[in-house]
């Protein structure tokens, strides 16, 4: 009886195992680049919530007094970073006479607050040529400043308002990542993100919606 059962026992023809990875073929090729896609966006979208946390992190620190004047620093579109001066050596820089203006220099001997660097992200239109961006926050906006490249970056539009503080995020084989003039990757419209800042520490988030041609509110 074991021997006739064993005998009965068939398996899979050549044919029928050649359809089944055909079948398995056809959905891998259906579902990768969804599934690539959802991971850039995904990347991407990470990195823009880390940047808009160091910006919350500056501002906070101003707002609650540890620190009276913080800069948030781009550098090279790799490192993103915040420091603070304490209040001792900034009241001494007033007391002295020297021009708050967010350089390098005032901020020679501040303290870290947080940074970390980008890995596949893209800051075009703060990078472009290898320089950096330096965004000043202090109490009540006195001395917000902001200088580099994101000082010379043009006005955009968010909910109707033109502003010029925003850092825009994309992927690193995007195209362009200037929001400005939104020559986004239009054929594998590629996630692009934004974070915009106010010069009294008010932080919101967008995303580009490639269908309406225009940014939407995270």
């Amino acid at each position: 009886m074991l021997v006739q059962q064993k005998q009965n026992i068939k398996g899979l023809s050549l044919i029928e195992t050649l359809v089944v990875l055909a079948i398995i073929g056809a959905i891998a090729a259906v579902g990768f680049p969804n599934f690539t896609k959802w991971q850039i966006d995904r990347k991407v979208r990470s990195h823009s919530e880390k940047i808009a946390t160091v910006f919350t992190l500056a501002t906070s620190q101003v707002e609650r007094g540890a620190y009276p004047y913080v800069r948030v620093l781009i550098q090279n579109g790799i490192r993103v970073s915040a420091h603070g001066i304490n209040q001792e050596d900034f009241s001494n820089k007033l007391n002295n006479g020297d021009d708050i203006d967010c350089s390098a220099g005032i901020f020679s001997s501040a303290d870290e607050i947080v940074s970390y660097e980008l890995e596949d992200i893209k800051l075009f239109h703060l990078t472009d040529g290898g320089g950096s961006a330096g965004i000043c926050f202090s109490k009540g906006g006195k001395y917000f400043k902001r200088t580099g490249t994101a000082s010379t970056q043009n006005n955009i539009n968010l909910d109707q308002k033109a502003t010029p503080n925003f850092v825009t995020i994309c992927y690193e084989k995007e195209k362009s990542c200037d929001a400005v003039a939104k020559s986004f990757d239009t054929e594998d419209k590629q996630p692009v993100y934004l974070v915009n800042y106010s010069r009294f520490g008010m932080i919101q988030k967008y995303k580009w919606n490639y269908s309406k041609n225009d940014w939407r509110s995270r």
